[in-house]
């Protein structure tokens, strides 16, 4: 597994079996702060679709007074931070996916390690 934009990487168990029950309450803590991360993310982007639908309505509404490169600037910004805000809204979501994952791997570990002591 990677430790791509992982915070940190556990100093107790490196690819070993040792703390199954630790690793997997920090795959579940880990995934507790994708999921916030992801809900503001989402949040964000909706947030940057409607004041990008308000902008465009505002310029419309001037278009006499207002230039049209204004716009163009504006709506380019606009795009540009939610494109950039879904591909991390993604990103946080394959990352859920996959500590889910790991979570299950850990827990089974744990309960296998139970059953054998």
């Amino acid at each position: 597994m990677s430790d791509h934009g992982r915070p940190y990487r556990s100093r107790f168990a490196e690819e070993s079996d040792a703390f199954p029950l630790r690793q997997s309450l920090r795959c579940r803590d880990e995934i507790i702060q994708r999921s916030i991360k992801a809900a503001l993310g989402a949040i964000l982007a909706w947030l940057l679709i409607s004041f990008g639908l308000s902008a465009h309505r505002l310029f419309d509404h001037h278009r006499a007074k207002a230039g049209v490169w204004g716009e163009v600037l504006l709506l380019g910004l606009v795009l540009v931070t939610l494109a950039l805000t879904v591909r991390r809204l993604v990103y946080n979501i394959l990352e859920i996916k996959e500590l889910i994952g790991e979570r299950r791997l850990w827990r089974a570990r744990a309960r296998s390690g139970w059953d054998q002591g």
